[in-house]
C-alpha cells in the first residue's frame, strides 16, 4: 500500500505574492478619479506613433472610471488611417482604444496623474508628494522646475502635480541664471551647494534638480513649509528662511554680493550666502 500524506497550508505560510500594489490615477485637469490598476503607467511603454502609455489589459488588472467617447479616425504619418475608440473623464480625452485590439488601452501622454487633488484624499493630516518630486535610485531625489525670469526677487511661486515653479531676477539665457537657481533652492531645501546638480529640461524654462542625501518626502516638506511663509502682494511664496535676515539683498548670487557689499573679484566661485555671513562677522 502506498503512503500517504496530508499537507496543510494557511494564508500565514503561503509565500508573498507580488504584483498586488494598486496604482489610483486621476484627470491631471479635472482632478478626478480615471482608473485603478496594477500596473504602474511610469514604466508602461510608450506608443511611438503619439508616446501615449500602453496599458496591457490582460496582464494588469484594471478598472476603469471613464465614459464613452465615441469614435475618431486619425490619419497617421505613414498615410494609414486608425480608428480610435475614445475615453473621457467628464469632458477630456484620457485614453482611447484602437479598432481590432481591444487588450490595449492607450493612455494619452500628460493626461492622467497619480497625485490627488481632492482635499479628502490627504494622509495623516498631510499632503502626499507630488509627481514633481521622485525618488531616483542611490539616494538621490528629482525635482522637476519651471522658472520664471525677471521677477522682482527669487521666489518659490507654486507647487503642482507636474512642476515646482519658482522665480529668478536673471534672465533665463543668463550665465548667471544656473547659479542663482542652485543657491536659491539651496536655501529651500536647506541642503550644502555640492549636494545639487541643475539637468537640462524638456525646453528652457524647464529644469531638473537632482538632491542626493534626501528623501522626496523631506524635499517636499522644505518647500511646502517655504511656500507657507510669508506672502508678497502677488501671493507668491517665500523667498527663503535666511532672507527675512537681510531683507535688501533679494538676488544673492555670487556676481550680486560682490556688487552690493564691495567684495573683490576674487570671491567668484564661493557660496553667496558663505561670503556674506564672513563679510558680517568682519564688520566691527
Amino acid at each position: 500500500m502506498p503512503r500517504r500524506a496530508t499537507l496543510t497550508y494557511s494564508s500565514e505560510d503561503a509565500p508573498h505574492l507580488g504584483g498586488d500594489e494598486l496604482h489610483v490615477y486621476y484627470c491631471r485637469y479635472s482632478g478626478k478619479h480615471a482608473m485603478t490598476t496594477e500596473c504602474d503607467l511610469l514604466t508602461a511603454p510608450r506608443r511611438r506613433a503619439d508616446s501615449s502609455r500602453v496599458l496591457d489589459l490582460e496582464a494588469y488588472t484594471t478598472k476603469l472610471y471613464m465614459s464613452e467617447g465615441g469614435s475618431k479616425l486619425i490619419r497617421r504619418a505613414n498615410g494609414n488611417v486608425e480608428k480610435q475608440h475614445r475615453l473621457f473623464v467628464g469632458k477630456l480625452p484620457v485614453a482611447y482604444s484602437a479598432e481590432g485590439n481591444n487588450r490595449y488601452l492607450y493612455v494619452l501622454e500628460g493626461a492622467l496623474t497619480s497625485y490627488a487633488k481632492d482635499e479628502q484624499l490627504r494622509q495623516d493630516g498631510g499632503t502626499p508628494v507630488p509627481p514633481c518630486i521622485t525618488g531616483l535610485e542611490a539616494g538621490v531625489t528629482q525635482v522637476s522646475l519651471e522658472i520664471d525670469d525677471r521677477t522682482d526677487r527669487p521666489s518659490l511661486i507654486k507647487i503642482s502635480a507636474d512642476y515646482v515653479r519658482i522665480g529668478i531676477t536673471q534672465a533665463i539665457s543668463h550665465s548667471d541664471a544656473n547659479e542663482e537657481i542652485l543657491e536659491f533652492m539651496r536655501s529651500m531645501v536647506g541642503v550644502r551647494l555640492g549636494q545639487l546638480t541643475l539637468v537640462r529640461g524638456e525646453s528652457t524654462r524647464h529644469k531638473l534638480l537632482m538632491v542626493t542625501g534626501t528623501s522626496p518626502a523631506e524635499v517636499f516638506q522644505k518647500l511646502e513649509a517655504s511656500q507657507a511663509g510669508p506672502r508678497n502682494s502677488r501671493g507668491e511664496g517665500s523667498t527663503g528662511p535666511w532672507q527675512t535676515m537681510f531683507p535688501a539683498l533679494e538676488a544673492y548670487n555670487a556676481r550680486s554680493f560682490r556688487s552690493i557689499i564691495g567684495l573683490p573679484g576674487s570671491c567668484h566661485g564661493r557660496p553667496g550666502k558663505e561670503l556674506l555671513f564672513e563679510h558680517c562677522r568682519a564688520v566691527p
